[in-house]
Parts: structure tokens; C-alpha cells; sequence
């Protein structure tokens, strides 16, 4: 049964009024309006009773969104981000604060990503549960771009399934064909969805909501976290029939292009998904996940650092709570360890560096309970990074040295609750 009547949803006061405190919170940056957040707030009931007047006339038009570039995680390359202006915003998220309400029911129990009450954690959890069940091997499937290359014409058609209000499907169309902004120069879009707009995320799960009842209907096990999903089987035989028929699924009914040298047939605990591997029934981290976190720690700790050793671990452990709290669910201890002691090893060199006298560290050697004598026969490079595997190093900045200065431990940090949350 479709819905009518949906816009005065969107443009409803109490509704708008909460998307402009979303906004608010998140914060981010000016639009091409150059219009902040704090400047929304010195005017925000007239500006919101002119996004009101404008949604309930049929009049809001969404502005170009300002191009951005940001690194993508682990590699050299960049992605395209787009900066709303701050009225859009609101908008945005009162639209998807509605789209949520009319399409949540129909998302299946694999689909993990963007939703309420659903997390990455879950997900790996879900994936964990199918190898301990014999899924062992999987079709891993790339999108190709995907925000970037959904047609705009089938996240239309969706809609309409749904809903009736062609007023909604209207200003769904015009945010869709907003445009960006590339230095000064715009561009106009004619397919995919705007990254950083509030409501791409629902519009991307409504697109593959499609194929989560595709894999539903034909019975296989999957998981999926936005466009990142595998499809779990138990011979490799069955994987590649799968990976060949809904490679075919996507490129043919969605219109979606399929990365096929990122796509694969593999072994579960051969593939990383959301940063970790499943293996003997384990979540751990992913090898390229450790590679990220050691090239994050490196950048970290220059040997060249200027400042103090209190501002470096301040700063260290801001990346490294952030960096936990995200694969503290792995379940191998001796990951943690192994990661502990490489970053011990970064901040000892750095410390030797800036002590740079070795009768300097001959002192620090006696400070911490050296013999005297023991102490001047010896003789550290301050300079060479393999000075940080010398005994007298290891004593002098031992763990106690490394409390005091007030390093967090990733060995601290334990999976046991999250465990508990998986088995329920």
C-alpha cells in the first residue's frame, strides 16, 4: 500500500526543528553560502520558517554542494566529498528522518549499515556466526563507485513504489540533481547519490535493499555494511555460481558496474571485511588494517618532533582511544601486544633522539637503578633507531616509564563485553 500525504512529514515544524539540533551538533563546515551553523543559530526561527514556507509551496530548491577531496583510508587516493549548505542540511535530514520511517520495516536482518540499533560490530559478529556454522567460503563483491553510479532514475522508482506523494519525489529529484560546486566552476550530476548529504545513506540502503531480498529470496546467508557485503557459502563451487549470477543481478536489474578485479572467491578467513578477518572462528584484525594503524603511528611520531613527550602521547592517544574503541572486538590478545610494543619502540627512538647526549642517557640509567659502573661502560647511539632493542634502553623506558607519562595501552582493552553482546 502506498503512502500519501508524505511532504507535510518533512516540513512538519516539530520535525524540522529537530533536524536543525542534528545539524547543529554535527557541526561541519560552510556550503558554497559560506553560511556556518553558528550563523544559522543567530537567526534560526525565521530561516527556519522560510524552509517551512518554501517546502509547503513546492518552492525549495538545494544548492550546489561545495567539492572537497579527503584521503581514503590506507591509500594514497582521494574520494570526493560534498559540503551541503547549512539550510539543505536540515532539510536532508528531515527527509531521511521520514524515509527511515516508511522503509525501515522493509530492510531485512542482514543489512547492517546506517541504521538505528545497528553497528559494524554486529556485522562482524553476524559473519563470525555463519563460518562458525561451516560458511567458509564467500563471494566478496566490489561496487564500483558506488555512491558515485546509482542511476537516478531507478532511486525514483523505488520511491514511488512506496509512496504516492509525488511532492516527495520531486524534491528528492532536485537534491539529487543539485550539482557540485568545483572551484567555482559547476558540475552537474546525472547519476548517483551526493556524499555528504544526510540523506544518501537511506537512499543508497533503499537502492540495495533490492538486492538484500534478491539474496533473501534465493536463500543464501550474507552480510552487508552499506556497499560493502559478502555472500557466505560453504563450497567454492556454490561461491563462484553465486558470485557469477548476482554480479549479473546488479549490473543488469540495478544498473549497478561491478569492480571484477576487486571481486572474488575466497576463503572467509582470507578476506578482510570492515577492517578485520574471521579466523578458526576468531575476529582479528585485518593484516591491512594493522599496516593503516602502524603508518598512522609513524606519522605520529616523527623522530624530528619538536615537542615535548607529553604533548606527543596526548596526542598519540587521542587516534589510539578513537582507533580502539572501533577493533577493540578482536580476539587476538597478541595483536594488541605486538602493536603495544611497536609503538613503545617509535617513542623510545624519539626520547633517545631528544636526549641526544649518551651521557645524558648514562645518568637516566643510574635515575632508574643502574649500577654506576655498569652505567658509564655503556654506551648508547642516541641517533639509530636500533638503539630501542638495547637492554639499557628497554630498562630506563620500561612500561612503568610509559604509565607515568600517561600512554594508553591497547592490552588494557579486552573484547569480553562485545563477546557477550554477539552470543545473545
Amino acid at each position: 500500500m502506498k503512502v500519501e500525504r508524505v511532504m507535510e512529514r518533512v516540513y512538519d515544524r516539530r520535525r524540522l526543528h529537530q533536524a536543525w539540533q542534528s545539524v547543529r551538533r554535527n557541526a561541519g563546515a560552510a556550503g558554497i553560502d559560506q553560511m556556518t551553523v553558528a550563523d544559522f543559530a543567530c537567526r534560526e526561527e525565521a530561516l527556519l520558517d522560510l524552509i517551512q514556507a518554501k517546502l509547503q509551496a513546492g518552492t525549495y530548491r538545494f544548492k550546489p554542494a561545495r567539492r572537497v577531496e579527503i584521503p581514503k583510508p590506507g591509500s594514497t587516493q582521494k574520494r570526493n566529498l560534498g559540503i551541503p549548505v547549512v539550510m539543505d542540511r536540515i532539510v536532508s535530514t528531515s527527509l531521511h528522518s521520514v524515509l527511515e520511517e516508511l522503509f525501515e520495516p522493509d530492510f531485512t536482518t542482514s543489512n547492517f549499515g546506517f541504521r538505528r540499533g545497528k553497528s559494524q560490530h554486529q556485522a562482524i559478529g553476524h559473519v563470525r556466526q555463519a563460518v562458525m556454522e561451516g560458511y567458509e567460503w564467500c563471494a566478496a563483491i566490489d561496487l564500483q563507485g558506488f555512491f558515485d553510479e546509482i542511476p537516478h532514475d531507478l532511486i525514483l522508482k523505488l520511491i514511488r513504489r512506496k509512496i504516492r506523494d509525488e511532492r516527495i519525489v520531486t524534491l528528492i529529484a532536485r537534491a539529487l540533481k543539485a550539482g557540485v560546486m568545483v572551484d567555482g566552476v559547476l558540475e552537474k550530476t546525472t547519476k548517483g547519490c551526493p556524499q555528504g548529504s544526510p540523506v544518501s545513506p537511506m537512499l543508497s540502503n533503499i537502492v540495495l535493499n533490492e538486492l538484500d531480498h534478491e539474496l533473501q529470496r534465493r536463500g543464501h546467508r550474507y552480510c552487508r555494511w552499506a556497499d560493502d557485503f559478502i555472500i557466505l557459502l560453504k563450497t567454492e563451487r556454490a561461491a563462484r555460481r553465486v558470485m557469477e549470477s548476482v554480479t549479473t543481478f546488479l549490473e543488469q536489474n540495478l544498473g549497478l558496474p561491478v569492480n571484477r578485479d576487486k571481486s572474488h572467491v575466497a576463503l572467509v578467513k582470507d578476506v578482510e571485511f570492515l577492517g578485520f578477518q574471521i579466523l578458526a572462528g576468531k575476529i582479528r584484525i585485518s593484516t591491512q588494517g594493522r599496516k593503516r594503524f602502524k603508518d598512522q603511528v609513524r606519522r605520529l611520531t616523527p623522530r624530528n618532533n619538536g615537542q615535548s613527550m607529553y604533548q606527543i602521547i596526548h596526542d598519540l592517544n587521542a587516534y589510539l582511544r578513537g582507533w580502539v574503541g572501533y577493533y577493540r572486538v578482536q580476539e587476538f590478545l597478541r595483536v594488541f601486544r605486538e602493536l603495544d610494543e611497536f609503538i613503545r619502540s617509535r617513542l623510545r627512538s624519539m626520547q633517545l633522539k631528544k636526549w641526544k647526549k649518551p651521557r645524558k642517557f648514562q645518568r637516566m640509567m643510574i635515575r632508574a637503578g643502574y649500577p654506576v659502573s655498569e652505567a658509564r661502560r655503556t654506551w648508547i647511539k642516541m641517533n639509530k633507531w636500533q638503539s630501542v632493542m638495547r637492554r639499557p634502553v628497554r630498562f630506563v623506558l620500561n612500561l612503568k616509564w610509559f604509565r607515568r607519562q600517561g600512554l594508553l595501552f591497547l592490552n588494557d582493552f579486552t573484547s569480553q563485553t562485545l563477546k557477550l553482546e554477539f552470543a545473545r
